[in-house]
């Protein structure tokens, strides 16, 4: 498996996206599906005003991927660095309100754990088949 220790959640999700670049989904990059929603970090007050104005929301995933699967609108993977880490309450309320819309939102803790989450997903079939076993929630 990836050496990962020590990374932050930064880092972690850089490594995530370094891996969908090298993946393809339907003759393209991994990468062209997936995105990133610019809602952590600290920010200097008249940016992060500016971000909320722009629909910048707290809680919302960290990873979006606009691919249908198993009868999922898509995949929203929240990261986190590693096994110690945990979800704030906002996040776990965005988490649900996001999976009782018909997306499948998870936590991935670690490098390996939100490739294995993506890779997963990705091996649904177009409709039906579900993730209850092998994705992290």
């Amino acid at each position: 498996m990836r050496k990962a220790r020590g990374l932050t959640e930064d880092q972690v999700q850089q490594v995530v996206l370094n891996w969908s670049r090298r993946q393809t989904y339907k003759s393209r990059p991994l990468f062209d599906y997936l995105h990133h929603s610019p809602n952590g970090g600290s920010r200097h007050s008249l940016e992060a005003a500016k971000f909320k104005r722009m629909g910048v929301k707290a809680g919302y995933p960290d990873l979006i991927l606009d691919i249908a699967k198993g009868g999922y609108h898509g995949l929203r993977v929240e990261l986190k660095r590693d096994k110690r880490s945990y979800l704030t309450k906002m996040q776990k309320e965005r988490i649900q309100m996001l999976n009782d819309e018909g997306y499948l939102a998870v936590v991935a803790k670690g490098v390996d754990e939100a490739i294995e989450t993506i890779q997963t997903y990705l091996n649904l079939k177009d409709k039906g088949e579900s993730l209850e076993q092998g994705v992290a929630k």
